[in-house]
């Protein structure tokens, strides 16, 4: 008995039909509707369903509803194959690049628009759907890691080496307002950690320039005379584009590393840890500026004022370390304004976002219900 020929396209089954356009031969509906069929196949339903428009006896409305359902899926087409093609060619750009250590040279190879989606979605929030969020280390109730290399989530170690205040201050009382300025600096350190969900270390140029930046105490010698201006400083500052939910929330997270391990202020470790955090990653970042500055021989005045920038705040980073291991048991009588100032900014969101809720509803309830009939009509 003569064996029938396999199917062309699965090249296993036996061949049961032919394709009216190309002649080719396969088994069934699945091959016949395969990715090495679809360019013939959905070309032949478009015809057929031509074809049809043209002898049956229907409206001129329902045909152009056909057709222009057509053009639809012809268009959907056309979409899924750009982003396709779109996936491979970003593919090729980040090969060979690891997508965990190597942040810094992948976001150098995206598209300015890629760049500006992917801010978007830090933005509007969409990111969190893609990626963990992380849980910062000041909510871990852990010990203080005694070495540089610390577990996942586990609190920065403190730097040995803190500056003797009393010998930086020699002439001068400090000022009353230090207490202040270092809510300030933890409000901006606070928040690139959750800007870069937990991994600022990965790209430590850009989150330490961030950081410096959304700090007006680092970046601008200001002074803030209470908690809450610190805050309102921080939050009033161009570098915080994100949500008021987003903001507010850093302000209870800055509370939670003053009040440190054991969560009554007693013990500032929380506060040392983050300082020492803030000032390895601005040294990181300093030391890689004056590399670069050596390489190229030839510095831009912008890259040299920013070299001077970061070693100015390493200098007000060392200072409020030295300040805090001497003097830090003062950042206790600001917990109560700290935690009166973040109760009054969720009472504030809260009625904010009735009052949205409040418009919503209320245009829901004004919109006309829907009759079919149009509201609007060309008049011919």
């Amino acid at each position: 008995m003569e064996r029938k020929s396999a199917c062309e396209i699965c090249k296993k089954d036996e061949v049961k039909y032919t394709c009216p356009r190309c002649n080719i031969r396969y088994c069934g509906l699945t091959c016949y509707r395969d990715d090495l069929h679809r360019d013939c196949s959905e070309a032949f339903y478009k015809d057929c369903c031509m074809e049809a428009l043209e002898n049956q006896d229907v409206s001129t409305e329902k045909k152009q509803k056909m057709l222009e359902m057509l053009d639809r899926l012809e268009k959907e087409e056309v979409d899924n194959e750009l982003e396709k093609e779109e996936c491979d060619e970003l593919s090729q750009r980040l090969t060979g690049l690891d997508l965990d250590t190597d942040t810094d040279l992948i976001w150098n190879r995206l598209t300015e628009q890629e760049k500006a989606q992917f801010n978007k979605m830090v933005k509007d929030g969409h990111l969190a759907d893609l990626v963990e969020i992380w849980t910062p280390w000041w909510n871990v109730k852990e010990k203080i890691s005694e070495v540089d290399s610390v577990k996942e989530n586990q609190a920065p170690a403190v730097i040995q080496k803190i500056p003797d205040i009393s010998k930086l201050l020699t002439k001068s009382k400090p000022s009353a307002d230090i207490r202040n300025n270092i809510v300030n600096v933890l409000y901006a350190y606070v928040f690139v950690c959750h800007l870069y969900n937990g991994t600022h270390w990965d790209c430590p140029q850009e989150a330490a320039l961030k950081l410096v930046n959304a700090s007006d105490v680092l970046a601008n010698n200001s002074v803030c005379s209470s908690p809450s201006e610190a805050v309102q400083l921080c939050m009033a500052n161009r570098e915080y584009q994100q949500s008021q939910d987003f903001l507010v929330g850093v302000v209870d997270d800055v509370v939670k590393i003053l009040q440190g391990p054991g969560g009554g202020g007693e013990d500032q470790r929380f506060v040392l840890a983050a300082l020492s955090d803030i000032l390895k990653l601005l040294k990181k970042c300093h030391s890689q500026y004056k590399k670069d500055i050596k390489l190229s021989k030839a510095a831009s005045s912008d890259t040299e004022e920013e070299k001077q920038l970061l070693y100015r705040a390493i200098k007000k980073t060392e200072f409020f370390l030295g300040w805090c291991q001497k003097c830090g048991m003062v950042l206790l009588s600001i917990l109560p304004e700290l935690r009166l100032e973040y109760s009054r900014l969720t009472e504030e969101l809260e009625e904010t976002n009735q009052v949205k809720e409040s418009i919503k509803r209320n245009l829901t309830e004004l919109r006309p219900p829907a009759t079919g009939s149009k509201l609007i009509e060309e008049l011919t």
